[in-house]
């Protein structure tokens, strides 16, 4: 239960990230990363008011992380690390002082201090040691022409003091926020579901062995300060080229002229301060290759070998969690003010979005049941009996069937039947067929589309069951009923039968971390059998 309140938090957090970055970004509002971190700071500390529990604030952190991670943006592991550290830091401070205004006022002047710890750690780490001797030249020369001497750390103080009262007064528009204790039900409507995506080659994820290959070339690039000026320059080059043309995340940032510009700048104006333009073309390469390579090592981290690695490791707590915090962010962003509405109202807007939090720690989920078996096992066959036996006892089946098509004594293809309304439409046929192509058969755009239609809202409601035959290679990559499957996963509502090949079934229950209620095996489960089994569950 502790994961599932860290799963609400993290989603309201990760949601406040989307509906207010995305207003910020477009009205180009200045300081936009202080303000998202703020608010983030504010949900935070009201989500602990709400449920003061030990370990919260650093899994709630931990899950806006990860949820971080599914995000298009091409820089994503500069904002995960700082989101983590966030929740680490807020944590320590309640831990420190408790669960008191002290120590909430703590938690929020800690987080908000990393952002200029972050800041400061990213220059060292992208340019290298010659950023603080950038800093102290640069400091030097401003203090000469203002005539005012002093040392270094003054200025590093007072930005500082700055992040640390920002901190505190985002912990106490927090607490604000949490001062009513009403809970309000959920809005229905809003936000597409927003869940990882799985997948191999085509999705962009390659090898652990290139995850590992990435890491030691990103730390060998971080110690080669002692390697020749044009030795650097030639290996960062090709080094980021190659990971902007195999990696979609590290190309996106090619696109980004400002940052280049700001990068060319940076290294332009050490190589006047510290008298050494080789110093400045060094940065200037290091920084080049240490950012398409960290958006590559990105894109390798969503590789699902390396995540089940990592299941293994921590355990399928957490794992379980993100699922959980994916499948409830649809609703948090239907519920949440607009971004004008979150920065102009803030103490409301969030008093309304924590209120909402109890309603989505108890969300439901539908149970989901499958029928599995060989190549001409009956799969479909029970599948239909199923559904026949629910609408002979007053219950509406719906979804679809793949009933065979035979011709010439063989399989020829299937046909759709919608369990709705009854009609039947050509999915696929051997050679030839229509464009899309999964194994043998090639699908018709008429079945496809006749297909999605029987998942539409209007006939899906009122049913006492949905039936998906099948679930195979074309839904594994991607296509076929895949979006149907992932949007009914995501969503309370009746029982969902699903239809697999034995062969298969390990990997579709992987790759949408499916719980069945019950696998049903054709051939050795009967109709009645298998209707006893889904009413004891509804019961």
């Amino acid at each position: 239960m502790l994961w599932r309140k860290a799963a609400v938090i993290g989603s309201l957090w990760a949601a406040s990230e989307i509906v207010l970055g995305s207003f910020l970004k477009n009205a180009h509002i200045p300081f936009a990363g202080l303000l998202l971190t703020g608010i983030g700071i504010a949900i935070l500390i009201a989500g602990h008011r709400l449920w003061p529990e030990r370990g919260l604030l650093w899994r709630a952190g931990l899950i806006c992380a990860a949820m971080k991670s599914v995000s298009p943006s091409a820089v994503l592991l500069s904002p995960m690390v700082a989101i983590f550290a966030e929740g680490l830091l807020a944590e320590a401070a309640v831990r420190l002082l408790g669960g008191n205004i002290a120590g909430y006022l703590l938690a929020g002047a800690l987080a908000m201090s990393w952002g200029l710890l972050h800041k400061i750690g990213k220059l060292y780490l992208f340019y290298g040691p010659d950023s603080l001797a950038l800093y102290v030249k640069g400091l030097e020369k401003l203090r000469a022409w203002l005539g005012q001497p002093g040392g270094i750390w003054e200025p590093l103080m007072a930005v500082l003091a700055a992040y640390l009262l920002a901190g505190v007064s985002a912990a106490l528009l927090g607490l604000r926020a949490a001062a009513s204790g009403e809970t309000v039900p959920l809005r229905s409507g809003g936000g597409e579901l927003f869940r990882p995506r799985g997948g191999g080659k085509a999705s962009g994820y390659y090898s652990v062995f290139f995850l590992l290959l990435h890491l030691g070339v990103v730390a060998g690039l971080m110690v080669s300060g002692r390697l020749p000026l044009l030795s650097v320059a030639i290996l960062s080059l090709v080094y980021g080229l190659i990971c902007a043309r195999y990696y979609r995340r590290s190309s996106a940032l090619l696109a980004k002229s400002g940052m280049w510009v700001s990068i060319a700048a940076v290294s332009v104006l050490a190589g006047w301060l510290l008298g050494d333009w080789g110093s400045g073309l060094r940065m200037a390469a290091r920084a080049f290759a240490l950012t398409l390579g960290f958006a590559a090592v990105a894109q390798e981290l969503l590789n699902p070998r390396v995540r089940r690695a990592m299941e293994h490791r921590v355990g399928p707590a957490l794992f379980e969690t993100l699922e959980y915090a994916f499948a409830t962010l649809p609703l948090v962003l239907g519920s949440l003010p607009s971004g004008r509405d979150m920065l102009v109202r803030p103490a409301a807007s969030l008093r309304s979005v924590i209120s909402r939090a109890p309603c989505l720690l108890e969300r439901p989920r539908r149970r989901i049941f499958i029928i599995t078996g060989g190549h001409g096992s009956g799969k479909s066959s029970l599948a239909a009996a199923l559904a026949g036996l629910l609408r002979a006892g007053g219950q509406k089946p719906a979804g679809i069937i793949a009933e065979g098509y035979w011709g010439q004594g063989k399989r020829a293809g299937f046909d759709l039947l919608d369990l709705s309304s009854g009609g039947r439409t050509p999915l696929c046929r051997r050679e030839p067929g229509g464009a899309t192509r999964a194994g043998g058969f090639r699908f018709f755009a008429e079945g496809l589309a006749a297909g999605r239609a029987a998942f539409s809202a209007e006939k899906l409601s009122s049913a006492g069951a949905i039936f998906l035959d099948e679930v195979g290679f074309l839904e594994l990559e991607g296509g076929g009923w895949a979006p149907q499957l992932e949007s009914l996963l995501g969503e309370n509502g009746p029982d969902l039968v699903l239809v697999a090949r034995d062969y298969l079934l390990k990997n579709i229950i992987a790759r949408w971390r499916i719980k069945p209620s019950a696998v049903w095996k054709a051939g050795e489960s009967d109709p009645p059998a298998a209707l006893a089994v889904l009413r004891r569950a509804v019961d």
